[in-house]
């Protein structure tokens, strides 16, 4: 319960007068004194009173005073904290006017905005003695203009003053945000990169009172997004290249994800993929959405990639690919597709190379040993082989080269497809010889093809032919007795080799015609060069004292010394001209050439050598082998001194013939170097 002021005083003069007047003189009551009483007793009171209120006044005012002292220093701890805050902050912040003056920034914000770092040795824009300051209040005099030229926008373009987003913030008193900027080294061009933001803040009447920036550093952020897309650009680039399909599957089948640009995918089908499950697209048919299935659970049993080759005759042609699955995560799978078409066709080709002759374009050796093979420990009874040889080839290769002997050997495959059906083994197992294996078939039938063969033989030898095409032919047919095929093979060869013996005793009479005749379709014995060839070396060969045997010999190498020269084209050999370095290169080709062919053939054999030796010079100057004095056989030696004699004294295409005694100076005048001396005086004697 609350006492008022006046009961207390009332309450004071009560006790007072019990405590210090006596009862009698209570009891001689005098109102004029008791009221004066009253009146101190209330003055009294009053001053007691004013005097409690008052001191519990200080006492309050002392309270506040030392609430207000604790407040005072929270207030500096908290400012301490905020400075030491901005100071440490990895955030550059400042505030500006709305006129664009600075009011207060942190050391930050001047390290991130100038155009170089202040923890750089060199002095930058702003004064190194800001360093050791914790908020800016005032900045050098440094022009925006000398700042601003260092700035750049993401482009890489120079920023104007209008493009700075404090300008902007400043002029539309709209926030701006997230916007970066690089800020240049002058001195090695690498680029800080900066995000701020502007935000304008408003006064009570709605105006535009100060512009709060912040900025950060973003440099690295921007390092690892150039790094990034360098990455996803080489990735694009690497992805644009390959011809390969990149599909994301779920493990149920679904396309999550696809790349097939510049791939075999038809454009207008490549937005159609993603959602769907493999087994509804258009291209891929129930076999192959199986097997992939097959090989996605495989792949998360193992973990394993798995590969598997697919045709699709969905895209307008018959394609093969190659799928490539891998996990991606723990549910995904990575499917990589390849169109390998061309690898078939290039497999195929390879296949077929291996298997076949390339001139003939029969089966080779290894697939018909392969064929022959497929017969081990099988019966044999009613299986033919036929074993066929081309009779001289080696002469046709030696005297009209290469290029006709494979037409030879083209001309016999011909043969041979014409005469046996498609499903027979025809191949060509050797240089020259043929072999074919018929899977059903008689001794009749193939005594029939083998006459069929010489038939087309001779029909063809009708044609202009320096040397005809034969061939040698044996055959042999199955009858359950012989283990294997490489028996029966082994009878016809023997077969074949018995007729081409006989060939050969046969024709040997043939091959001096074949050479002559080779020799005047190239020119080489008109005018009555081989006859004086041979009436002169046959008359130096007697004078020296050769045998008749030898003499005649010696008018055979006179006849055939040059055959080798039907090796060498035309465009050298009739050339009118003297012939260059190179021309006379090949032509000296030719003694070697004609080695070759008089090795070939039985009736020249014997002066082969003769051939080979008879442009070696006495002196060791001449060729092939650069042979001196008697190491040339006397035969080649004589040949030399004729065939220059009968050159000179004949008309050539490059000069006029000479008379008869300027050739023989011209002989003499080479005796001891081109020619034996003692030849040349035994024909000069003779002449």
């Amino acid at each position: 319960m609350r006492i008022s002021f006046k009961n207390l005083a009332l309450l004071l003069l009560l006790l007072f007068l019990v405590l210090f007047f006596p009862k009698p003189a209570l009891a001689s009551y005098d109102p004029n004194a008791f009221k004066l009483l009253s009146e101190l007793l209330i003055t009294f009171t009053v001053a007691v009173t004013l005097h409690i209120l008052n001191t519990s006044k200080e006492k309050k005012l002392i309270c506040m005073t030392a609430e207000l002292a604790e407040t005072r220093l929270k207030l500096k701890e908290s400012d301490d904290k905020i400075k030491t805050l901005l100071v440490n902050l990895n955030v550059g912040v400042a505030l500006f006017s709305p006129k664009g003056e600075f009011l207060l920034c942190n050391r930050k914000f001047i390290e991130l905005g100038s155009p170089k770092n202040l923890a750089d040795k060199g002095e930058p824009l702003v004064e190194q003695s800001l360093k050791k300051q914790s908020l800016i209040e005032h900045l050098p005099k440094v022009s925006l203009e000398e700042v601003i030229i260092h700035y750049i926008n993401e482009d890489g373009q120079s920023l104007t003053m209008d493009e700075f987003p404090l300008f902007k913030v400043l002029s539309t008193g709209k926030p701006s945000r997230e916007q970066v900027i690089g800020i240049k080294n002058p001195d090695n061009g690498s680029v800080r990169w900066a995000m701020g933001d502007h935000e304008p803040e408003f006064d009570e009447a709605g105006e535009l009172s100060k512009v709060l920036v912040t900025i950060v550093d973003i440099t690295d952020r921007k390092n690892s997004e150039k790094a990034l897309k360098e990455s996803e650009n080489r990735l694009s680039a690497f992805l644009k290249v390959m011809p390969d399909m990149f599909f994301l599957l779920d493990r149920n089948g679904y396309l999550i994800d696809n790349y097939i640009e510049n791939t075999i995918i038809p454009s207008h089908m490549q937005s159609d993929f993603l959602g769907k499950n493999i087994k509804n697209l258009d291209f891929v048919d129930e076999y192959i959405a199986e097997l992939t299935f097959q090989n996605i659970e495989k792949l998360f049993g193992t973990g394993e990639i798995q590969t598997f080759e697919f045709c699709s005759q969905k895209l307008g042609q018959e394609t093969f690919f190659e799928a490539r699955l891998v996990l991606c995560g723990d549910d995904k799978v990575l499917a990589v597709v390849r169109d390998i078409s061309q690898r078939k066709v290039s497999e195929v080709k390879l296949y077929n190379m291996s298997i076949h002759d390339t001139p003939t374009n029969l089966y080779n050796r290894n697939y018909f040993e392969q064929a022959l093979d497929k017969y081990l420990d099988k019966n044999t009874s009613g299986m033919g082989i036929v074993i066929c040889d081309i009779d001289g080839l080696k002469l046709v290769n030696d005297t009209l080269g290469h290029a006709v002997g494979d037409d030879y050997l083209k001309t016999a495959a011909t043969i041979l497809c014409q005469c046996f059906d498609c499903n027979d083994v025809v191949a060509r197992i050797g240089g020259d010889e043929f072999a074919v294996l018929i899977k059903h078939t008689t001794t009749k039938e193939l005594s029939a093809i083998s006459s069929e063969i010489d038939r087309l033989l001779a029909m063809i030898n009708t044609e202009e032919r320096i040397i005809p095409i034969s061939m040698s032919l044996g055959y042999a047919v199955g009858d359950g007795t012989q283990k294997d095929l490489k028996e029966l093979l082994k009878i016809a060869d023997n077969l074949m080799y018995r007729e081409k013996l006989h060939h050969r005793q046969s024709e040997k009479s043939k091959n001096i015609d074949i050479l002559t005749k080779m020799l005047e379709v190239r020119d080489f014995i008109t005018e009555g060069h081989g006859d004086r060839m041979q009436e002169l070396s046959g008359k130096l060969a007697e004078a020296i004292g050769m045998s008749n045997n030898d003499i005649k010999d010696m008018h055979l190498f006179a006849q055939f010394h040059d055959i080798g020269k039907v090796g060498i084209p035309d465009r050298i050999l009739f050339k009118p001209g003297r012939l260059t370095d190179e021309e006379m290169n090949e032509m000296k080709l030719h003694t070697e050439i004609g080695y070759r062919i008089a090795e070939s053939s039985p009736d020249l054999i014997h002066i082969s050598d003769w051939i080979l030796k008879h442009h070696e010079w006495w002196d060791g100057n001449g060729y092939p082998f650069k042979l001196k004095g008697e190491e040339i056989p006397v035969q080649s030696r004589i040949l030399s001194i004729v065939d220059a004699f009968d050159a000179m004294t004949n008309n050539r295409p490059y000069r006029k013939a000479l008379s008869k005694e300027e050739a023989l100076l011209e002989i003499v005048k080479f005796k001891g170097t081109q020619f034996d001396p003692k030849l040349v005086d035994k024909f000069v004697e003779l002449s």
